[in-house]
């Protein structure tokens, strides 16, 4: 133990952790095979010919790929990048910690976890502006969102003008801050109008909903409830994520409440619950995983058996109402498809690593995924989609891969970034 000069306690083997944490490329090639897939397998599904890869990212039983009963292939995307986030939390909120203090780190992941909220809320609002041409009008809260995702755009606009060494002295305004906090402001206000939306549908089930809630909400609303868990010890982060899983399981068979969750993507706030207590699970793998690898993957397996196992007395896995069962499934089979990256970890000779390119910068990569492939897939006619043949649609495939991938690389050979 030491003692910085403001005497904070500092735990020497902490910063051997953090440090020994910069060396594991499977943690950072598993993370950006998360965000490859989220991003990738969103295109790839505007294309029908393609067969099987426009499945990839399917998540109704119909046309999806089916893995387990409930469960198909896009469903484990999301619960493994919550895994990816689980795996370094604690490290990354030690090493903020050292440098800045309890409180400071405190806020930096509140904020943090506020903005991918706002984040998935702006990109919300995009796509409720594009159905604005079909009809869709506009209410009071869209019109609140925009104006706030005006200021966070010139707050991410100013923010890489100022990393222009001519532009750097003479732009003295917080352009980060203003991004971050007005993506902040989002989140909470998505927080709120989201519990509105499911009081709401408890009351009326065909009642009116705003709809802002989907994937990067959920991931947001999962650190804000992981959080107070970071620092506590593995044990206690078991037990936490045990006992918020048989509330959330009581609530869920409870009644009609797993069609009413299933109607908000991913259960909203409330199913965000489910998902803080996968991501605290995960925490306590990531525990076991620095101590004793063969442990951390035991459990992983011991998980994903139970949540199968009680499929048959809680019902089939199902990600839209985060049901108990993909709760655990999803915390199970994270664990060991990143296992499976930690065991080739040792093959992997090469300086050539897309998938750590791609997993470096998460925010900019969503944005750029939306501007470049949303944009192109909405303007796009339908021939051009949905009526194109297999080798135009793969063509058109292997363009968005490579095109995202140099961008990937460009941002990680960059000494800026806008981290999650």
């Amino acid at each position: 133990m030491e003692q910085t000069e403001k005497g904070q306690v500092i735990n020497i083997n902490d910063i051997k952790s953090d440090a020994a944490s910069k060396r594991i490329k499977s943690i950072d090639r598993f993370r950006g095979f998360c965000v490859f897939c989220m991003l990738i397998f969103q295109f790839l599904k505007n294309f029908p010919s393609l067969g099987i890869l426009s499945r990839l990212a399917d998540h109704s039983l119909e046309n999806g790929i089916i893995i387990l009963p409930g469960m198909t292939l896009a469903d484990i995307i999301a619960p493994a990048f919550i895994f990816a986030i689980g795996l370094t939390f604690a490290l990354s909120f030690n090493k903020w910690q050292k440098r800045y203090g309890t409180k400071h780190a405190v806020i930096h992941y509140l904020e943090r976890a506020l903005a991918i909220i706002g984040l998935g809320t702006f990109l919300d609002l995009c796509n409720k502006v594009l159905e604005s041409f079909d009809g869709y009008t506009l209410n009071a809260f869209d019109w609140t969102i925009f104006a706030f995702s005006i200021i966070a755009l010139i707050g991410l606009v100013l923010r890489f003008l100022s990393a222009i060494p001519a532009l750097k002295k003479k732009l003295s305004v917080p352009a980060e801050q203003i991004f971050y906090i007005a993506l902040s402001c989002m989140g909470i206000m998505n927080i709120i109008i989201t519990t509105i939306d499911f009081i709401n549908i408890y009351n009326d089930f065909g009642a009116f909903r705003y709809d802002y809630w989907v994937t990067l909400q959920g991931i947001g609303f999962a650190i804000l409830v992981a959080l107070p868990l970071v620092k506590s010890k593995s044990w206690v982060k078991f037990l936490t994520a045990s006992l918020i899983t048989v509330a959330y399981t009581i609530f869920h068979q409870l009644g009609n409440n797993k069609e009413w969750l299933d109607v908000i993507v991913h259960g909203g706030v409330v199913g965000g619950f489910g998902w803080g207590a996968m991501l605290i699970f995960d925490m306590f793998i990531a525990d076991l995983y620095f101590k004793n690898k063969v442990g951390a993957f035991t459990s992983s397996m011991l998980f994903c058996a139970l949540g199968v196992f009680l499929i048959q007395w809680l019902g089939n896995i199902n990600m839209g109402s985060c049901s108990p069962t993909f709760i655990l499934v999803g915390v199970g089979l994270s664990g060991i498809i990143f296992f499976v990256f930690d065991f080739f970890d040792k093959y992997h000779k090469t300086k050539f690593d897309p998938l750590v390119w791609w997993g470096k910068n998460p925010i900019i990569m969503f944005l750029v995924e939306f501007f470049v492939i949303g944009v192109y897939t909405s303007f796009m006619p339908e021939s051009a989609l949905a009526g194109a043949s297999w080798y135009i649609a793969l063509i058109q495939g292997i363009i968005a891969i490579v095109v995202l991938t140099l961008i990937a690389y460009g941002l990680s050979k960059s000494k800026k970034s806008l981290s999650l």
